[in-house]
């Protein structure tokens, strides 16, 4: 599992958008994954990549929106490893 090594706020830098319908205390994120209807989501706290959910509350309703990133989920997450903003949980 990956942990975020930084604010979630921080992923705003990467197109993360703030969740929809949560409190502002709880800072939370999405960025939409277009090339394989993958969604990443990141808290204070924790990172995870889930599949497109168009019942998400948390994000909007259509994967192919106008946010939508044209590079694959691994491509995403690679970067953010390399920019140190995650780091693995068994480190």
């Amino acid at each position: 599992m990956l942990k975020p090594t930084v604010k979630a706020s921080e992923f705003k830098k990467y197109g993360f958008k703030r969740c929809k319908g949560t409190l502002k205390e709880s800072e939370c994120y999405y960025l939409c994954v277009a090339r394989g209807c993958k969604m990443l989501f990141v808290s204070d706290v924790c990172f995870a990549v889930n599949d497109w959910d168009k019942n998400d509350p948390r994000i909007h309703k259509k994967a192919n929106c106008r946010y939508k990133d044209t590079r694959t989920a691994l491509d995403i997450v690679y970067e953010l490893i390399k920019a140190d903003m995650l780091k693995s949980e068994w480190e």
